[in-house]
């Protein structure tokens, strides 16, 4: 045979051999491949279906139930209300206690709260709010609703905060008994007295620049018990953070971030952050942390509210716009109906400077030296005829 031939029909054959090689390596390790992605596929698929049956499962026996109120998305966890605290003992209510005639006000941070009558054997009942902790809360919440009572058992042993009459740890669901104020709260009232909780019993009262001056006092004597007795700060006075009592006597609530701090030594800033810009000091707009001075700043917008029967604070700035105006040194007019002496401590407690805000003990003693010749004759008009939906947005709130 030539050996040319024989070199070509060798040359052919290898060719032949590397181009079968060449392909193995490709065919077969995709065969691999696409053989393991569906492997990997079915194992992925069964597992998703028996997490979708215990789901099933679960939701099943807790239906209606409370007995696996401790058990969420996060797993089980150790119930602590399962362990006797000392400090919430004495407040346990007791056996036979009953609340009746029970009406849904709203859904709170931690679950649903309504209004009702407490009622125990041999005494006249007593009108509550109740708080309860809603059966799907996350571990973290309950270790916070805990805390909560405790705080209120610890530190809320003043006029002007709200009082825990009750609270139940050892029935499910777990819940706080407050002691109700008659108009509710407080924003809700100046913005339409009629929709205060009993207002049609006898008429709602008319507010007044001196009834502002009382109403203010109560509260600057509440924020200084707990910074000076407590070293706390609220976070976010403002009148929807107000309960309103029949006799225009006033309570703090909105407790929160003050129970937290008083907790851990902190505020968390996520929550913080969640205070509507319109209420914060310009040191918590650039992210700094809340101290008393802050909280002066806020009782400042908190007295435009009054003397303004509920009218949001910058009516005719954006929100967003905050901050920019006010860096610029921008700040409200002077209301209608507002006294020089009342718009002075208002301005005084939102200096740019927090230094330069007084504290609370300096905002009292200003408020008393006032309030002598504030008006108590000529009943305040709102500012606004805003809805609710249309407050919201300016005040930027959730609606």
């Amino acid at each position: 045979m030539d050996p040319r031939q024989l070199t070509m029909n060798s040359s052919e054959d290898f060719q032949r051999n590397e181009n079968g090689w060449q392909n193995s390596v490709i065919i077969i390790p995709a065969l691999l491949s696409g053989s393991t992605l569906i492997i990997v596929a079915i194992i992925l698929w069964r597992s998703i279906c028996g997490k979708r049956e215990k789901r099933k499962e679960s939701k099943g026996k807790t239906k209606g139930l409370y007995e696996d109120w401790a058990v969420n998305a996060a797993g089980v966890f150790e119930n602590s209300l399962d362990v006797p605290d000392p400090v919430l003992e004495k407040k346990q209510l007791p056996a036979g206690w009953t609340l009746e005639r029970r009406v849904l006000v709203c859904d709170g941070h931690f679950g649903p709260i309504s209004r009702g009558d407490l009622c125990c054997p041999g005494e006249d009942s007593q009108h509550v709010v109740l708080k309860e902790l809603s059966e799907h809360c996350s571990p973290g919440e309950v270790q916070d609703f805990i805390d909560l009572m405790k705080f209120y058992v610890q530190v809320c042993n003043h006029n002007s905060l709200v009082t825990m009459l009750w609270c139940q740890t050892e029935r499910r669901p777990p819940s706080i008994i407050m002691k109700a104020m008659s108009y509710g709260n407080l924003l809700t009232f100046l913005r339409n007295p009629q929709e205060g909780a009993r207002a049609s019993e006898g008429g709602a009262p008319r507010i007044t620049e001196k009834d502002v001056y009382s109403m203010a006092l109560q509260v600057a004597s509440g924020l200084e018990y707990l910074s000076g007795t407590h070293d706390l700060v609220h976070g976010y006075v403002a009148a929807c953070n107000l309960l309103l009592h029949e006799d225009l006597s006033v309570q703090l609530c909105g407790l929160g971030l003050a129970a937290i701090q008083y907790r851990s030594g902190s505020v968390p800033v996520r929550r913080a952050a969640q205070v509507p810009l319109k209420w914060q000091s310009p040191e918590r707009l650039k992210g700094a942390d809340i101290t008393e001075k802050s909280d002066v700043w806020s009782f400042g917008i908190l007295l435009y509210e009054l003397v303004t029967l509920g009218s949001p604070p910058y009516p005719d700035v954006e929100p967003s716009q905050m901050p920019s105006k006010l860096k610029k040194n921008f700040r409200m007019e002077r209301p209608t109906l507002c006294g020089p002496q009342l718009f002075e401590v208002m301005s005084s407690c939102c200096q740019w400077e927090a230094p330069l805000r007084p504290c609370f003990t300096d905002v009292m003693k200003l408020l008393q030296n006032g309030q002598d010749q504030a008006d108590g004759r000529t009943p305040l008009t709102p500012r606004d005829t805003l809805s609710w939906m249309e407050y919201a947005s300016v005040a930027g709130i959730p609606a």
